[in-house]
């Protein structure tokens, strides 16, 4: 699944504690390329709802590529639509409550973790 030349280290992870329904969302996340080489890495941000028994485990929500020379950290900004956060229910909805972010280089590798809550107030 695209193995680079180069080794990364995923550092932070940044979302709002809150989201208004029907909102985009930026996610930042901060790695450092931890190898000799230059290299580029494909930052993936997945959302969760552990509680919800009727979506999936995890779905992609967003990506972004970054490229970075060694040793240096950067900065990947993932842009997570609204529409992310929507399930169908006879129409597209929006639950509120609590959203785990989870940002790693594949669905078998997210090594942050952050919560945002979806609420209307």
């Amino acid at each position: 699944h695209g193995l680079g030349y180069t080794t990364w280290a995923y550092e932070g992870l940044w979302a709002p504690e809150r989201v208004a329904p029907g909102r985009p969302v930026r996610v930042r996340v901060t790695l450092r390329n931890t190898g000799r080489r230059a290299g580029r890495e494909v930052v993936q941000v997945y959302l969760a709802r552990p509680q919800d028994h009727e979506r999936p485990v995890r779905w992609l929500a967003g990506f972004a590529a970054v490229t970075a020379g060694p040793g240096e950290q950067v900065e990947a900004v993932v842009e997570v639509p609204a529409r992310a956060f929507q399930h169908w229910a006879g129409a597209w909805r929006t639950a509120e409550g609590e959203v785990s972010v989870l940002a790693g280089r594949s669905a078998a590798d997210l090594p942050l973790e952050t919560v945002i809550t979806v609420s209307y107030s």
